[in-house]
């Protein structure tokens, strides 16, 4: 549907005066035009500042513009114009009013088999225009198909490519949706031929028929898997287009229909209309066109559409003349206000960052302790500093998991005098760092100690696992695996807690040296850790009953790990997939929070008992609980999604719910600007701020940025762009962002950057400085990844652990920097 403008939004791109928002698409933001001649709103496409300046774009930009022309179709949304001279390149393509594919199939749920062959007929014309053009679509999904009042329309040709492109005007990065991929997709973007277009168009329409995907959901391996294979579910197709659809749906692209073929043998028994639930959901986006026409200007925030327009648009893609008195109580907010400008965004991450947001929203470590002075070991702090700081911290900051570190830049690990750089053995899956020793987790299961002096390695627990070659990742089948299912490491104080083997183990920070072992369960999941609440230990296990196979949160104390207590999560009988879903969470001293099978649910240290519990949003979230937790004084905040209505139709919005610490009472949502909760993740939060990090490898419309909002109301204080490398192919992810000393800090694979959070929630300047020795932006390498994903392989973002004044920064391939954290 249609948004308004932001105050940092263009007025006019090129002939066409901008009227409203569209979203945002693979280059950058989608907005509606007018060129006030009576050809019709567009859909005007402006590219990214920082895509614009790559030296080589804008002549492939200038090449697509060419290519896009050349292709015409009844099918299509036609090229109208484009610039890619321009200061801020842009493109037109005609506006179709109307609903994606999947938004339509969301709303009005499956088609039937007459409607399912007129979408299915107009886009294998539409396609059969492309190829003839020499070009192939590669991401033919619902999120590109519009459905107007006259047929369907093939939209988005900003990853189309001519099918004898040169390396000019093509990358080896995967292009495609995971669900509606063909196994050439799979096999690499250089095998993708029009027949692959004829795959992803029988997995649409399958979509459409049934409103599932074919190829199921779950971990991106999983469906690639199931895509290469071919292992489509075609069980609630209507039998005679079964027959059509298997035809397309086979792996040998030589034996699928042309588009042509297609369209013909889905053309007899075609419906002539949509169904009455899509024809209404098009006739809303006329209206909704019609009432943004009749304003006097653009769509501004503040608009409040309180009756619908008298009369109709000139014709079914025609904006009304502007300036009308047929629109009463249509309200514009000023055209000035307060706003800070969109900053360059870079282009999309590769896989293995997708799968590094996975690790750095990992589970929280340590505990709250005085630091005091302890032999060789005493932490260093200025006169004057405070006593009480958080003994151990991890990739989500202390133990409320909030991503802030509560303490000041004059606390310094024991014995660090200067910067340093250490090595791990093995890349690190997790870390966790404390007065005396930074602990990784690494990929084959093991664990390593450095100082957090000096660098120095300390000490190694080897897990005694079997690997066979075989290091953490996910299986093709979806499942999450680690050697001896090793947790995270949690660091309190001296002491380093982590669960492997099957037995949750406590051990000497500074030496490594076992205090007491006992049974636990093993990590199901990549975030799963151990949590330190006062006495006690808190972990995962396995239900304790007779061939019980739930699961449990245990209660163990934490000097003699004498069980205390046990509570359940989830019930017997829940699949083992499923049981990776349940660890604790987080703490605030007094009440430990841990996710169960309903959601997060709250418990009292001491004896377990359970005191509250929170659930999803509503019965539209995409998933039926929030997940995890972080808490922040009184409150505590667990995310969920909902499907968004981006014209992509691709990806979920974020929504923050807020509870009252404790007891869990719901107290709603934090506000957040509908056009920066696609595809992002709360990464940290205060008592002034809530930050995000966005992204994702899948979803083109979004950009790849850090986010920083006021908690209180939701204004957008900041937008930080991820740094671009010059040379195509190049991955360059961040961590997840933390709050230390009234200062934001993240880090790529080569720089530290810094923002100086301000008392009152405003934000200073983004700084970055070069971190020595840090590795720097890498390839992600070639493999079968539809055999599994291999985590020792990819390129994961680096993990970034404050202590005071310290930063300890871990990358992937096991080199370590620390350094202080700049003023």
């Amino acid at each position: 549907m249609l948004g308004p403008l932001r105050d940092d939004s263009p007025r006019t791109i090129g002939p066409y005066a901008i009227r409203a928002r569209l979203g945002a698409g693979g280059m950058g933001e989608v907005f509606l035009g007018d060129r006030g001649d009576g050809t019709g709103p567009a859909a005007v496409k402006t590219v990214r500042r920082d895509v614009a300046q790559d030296p080589g774009f804008r002549s492939r930009f200038r090449r697509e513009i060419t290519v896009a022309r050349s292709v015409t179709g009844p099918h299509l949304a036609p090229l109208l114009d484009g610039d890619a001279d321009a200061e801020v390149p842009w493109l037109a393509t005609a506006y179709v009013a109307g609903p994606t594919l999947s938004a339509a199939v969301r709303g009005a749920g499956a088609m039937d088999e007459a409607e399912v062959r007129m979408l299915g007929a107009g886009i294998a014309r539409a396609l059969a225009a492309v190829h003839a053009a020499g070009i192939v679509h590669r991401d033919v999904k619902p999120g590109n198909v519009m459905l107007a009042a006259d047929g369907p329309r093939l939209i988005d040709f900003g990853i189309a490519r001519d099918a004898g492109a040169t390396p000019l005007t093509t990358t080896s990065r995967m292009v495609g949706s995971p669900a509606f991929m063909s196994p050439e997709h799979v096999a690499g973007s250089g095998r993708v031929v029009p027949a692959s277009d004829i795959f992803c168009l029988a997995s649409l329409l399958c979509f459409a028929a049934t409103g599932h995907d074919p190829f199921g959901d779950g971990p991106v391996a999983a469906v690639l898997y199931r895509v290469k294979y071919v292992e489509a579910d075609l069980d609630d197709v209507p039998d005679a287009l079964r027959a059509v659809l298997e035809r397309c749906l086979t792996a040998d692209p030589a034996a699928r229909p042309t588009a042509a073929e297609l369209a013909g043998h889905l053309a007899p028994g075609a419906a002539a209309d949509w169904p009455a639930p899509v024809a209404g959901q098009i006739a809303e986006y006329g209206r909704e066109l019609a009432r943004v026409g009749a304003l006097d200007g653009p769509l501004l925030p503040g608009y409040t559409p309180t009756e619908a327009v008298t009369g109709s648009p000139a014709g079914p893609h025609q904006l009304p003349a502007r300036g009308t008195d047929s629109t009463p109580g249509l309200h514009l907010a000023p055209t000035q206000g307060p706003g800070l400008p969109a900053p360059a965004r870079r282009p999309r991450r590769a896989l293995g960052a997708t799968l590094a947001a996975l690790i750095v929203l990992g589970a929280a470590t340590g505990g709250y302790l005085a630091w005091r002075d302890r032999g060789s070991g005493p932490a260093e702090t200025s006169p004057g500093s405070a006593a009480t700081i958080v003994a151990g911290v991890g990739e989500n900051g202390g133990p409320d998991a909030s991503g802030t570190i509560p303490y000041g830049r004059d606390v310094r690990p024991a014995g660090w005098k200067k910067s340093w750089q250490g090595k791990f053995a093995g890349p690190p899956l997790g870390c966790s760092a404390g007065r005396d020793a930074l602990v990784c987790r690494l990929v084959d299961g093991t664990y390593e100690a450095l100082s957090a002096g000096d660098g120095h390695r300390m000490w190694t627990f080897d897990s005694g696992a079997e690997l066979g070659g075989r290091g953490a990742g996910w299986g093709p089948s979806g499942a999450f695996f680690m050697p001896a299912g090793a947790t995270l490491p949690t660091v309190y104080d001296d002491t380093v807690v982590l669960a492997v083997g099957g037995r949750l183990h406590a051990l000497d920070a500074r030496t490594g040296k076992g205090r007491w072992e006992t049974r636990a369960g093993a990590a199901l999941a990549l975030e799963s850790a151990p949590l330190v609440v006062g006495d006690l230990v808190l972990a995962a296990a396995s239900g304790s009953g007779p061939g019980s196979a739930g699961s449990e949160l245990a209660g163990f104390d934490r000097a003699t790990g004498a069980e205390k207590w046990r509570q359940p999560l989830a019930p017997d009988g829940i699949s083992m997939a499923q049981k990776s879903n349940f660890w604790p969470l987080a703490t605030d001293g007094e009440v430990a929070y841990a996710m169960g099978l309903a959601g997060p649910k709250a418990f009292r240290p001491e004896d377990g008992t359970p005191v509250g519990s929170a659930g999803g949003k509503d019965e539209k979230s995409a998933n039926a609980v929030c997940w995890g937790m972080r808490v922040r004084g009184t409150s505590a905040f667990c995310t969920t999604s909902v499907h968004n209505d981006d014209p992509s139709g691709f990806g979920d919005d974020l929504v923050v719910l807020r509870y009252t610490a404790g007891d869990l009472k719901a107290r709603g949502e934090v506000r957040v600007d509908s056009g920066l909760v696609a595809e992002a993740a709360l990464t940290a939060l205060d008592d002034r701020v809530v930050v995000l990090l966005r992204g994702d490898e899948y979803v083109e419309s979004v950009p790849d940025e850090i986010v920083v909002v006021g908690q209180a109301d939701g204004r957008t204080l900041g937008r930080f762009p991820m740094k671009v490398h010059p040379e195509e192919g190049m991955s360059n992810p961040v961590s997840s962002p933390l709050i230390v000393a009234d200062t934001l800090v993240w880090a790529d694979t080569a720089t530290l950057y810094t923002v100086a959070l301000h008392p009152d929630g405003t934000l200073g300047s983004l700084r970055g400085t070069a971190v020595p020795g840090a590795p720097g932006p890498s390839r992600p390498p070639e493999y079968e990844r539809a055999n599994g994903i291999e985590l020792g392989k990819e390129v994961l973002a680096p993990q970034v652990l404050p202590v005071g004044g310290v930063v300890h920064i871990v990358y992937d391939d096991g080199t370590t920097v620390s350094v202080p954290l700049p003023e």
